[in-house]
């Protein structure tokens, strides 16, 4: 008794001669089994490998610009903040969209519209370093020590959280642009 090929198939020989699909780049045949499913069509793992977007790829010139936009950008934003934070609830939403606007219009510029978990940790390590050197620093350091100290001392237990809450609605809202697919 003879064995058709879908039988030998499940068996578990394994050929990619027998389908109908094709790699989009190099015309090989490739079975559903091999093949990775990409935004123009299907390839072969070969193929696959050797693609990377242009968008991903990244020099280390605009690594270091996007670095120092990025430490210029969060020593700033340490002179802004308190102004906005008068507003209350309210401060929160216009730091929201006002870093989200920085991020597109100022850093995403920088990075020389290029995306990838490179990009957005050094645009993160440059908010950092920048948050760090600039005035937001003595003001969690202030906020810190009201913590620390007794309600009846003049203590203020909230501080330290409108502070931490507040560096991370601009964090977040400057690494919007990188952070999308």
């Amino acid at each position: 008794m003879t064995e058709n090929k879908a039988f030998e198939k499940l068996k578990g020989t394994h050929s990619c001669h027998d389908s109908g699909l094709k790699c989009v780049d190099c015309n090989a045949q490739v079975c559903p089994k091999c093949m990775v499913q990409c935004a123009v069509g299907n390839r072969c793992k070969k193929c696959t490998t050797r693609f990377t977007s242009h968008v991903l790829l990244v020099t280390p010139k605009v690594l270091v610009k996007l670095l120092a936009v990025n430490m210029a950008l969060g020593f700033g934003w340490g002179y802004i903040q308190p102004s906005l934070g008068i507003m209350g609830f309210y401060g929160y939403f216009i730091q929201f969209f006002a870093a989200l606007f920085l991020g597109k219009t100022i850093l995403h510029r920088a990075a020389s519209y290029k995306l990838g978990p490179r990009v957005t940790g050094v645009a993160l390590l440059g908010l950092l370093l920048g948050l760090a050197l600039g005035p937001v620093q003595q003001d969690f350091l202030n906020a810190l020590a009201m913590y620390r100290l007794p309600v009846e001392d003049g203590g203020d237990q909230s501080e330290l959280g409108r502070v931490i809450v507040s560096t991370a609605i601009f964090l977040v809202g400057s690494l919007m642009p990188f952070l999308r697919k």
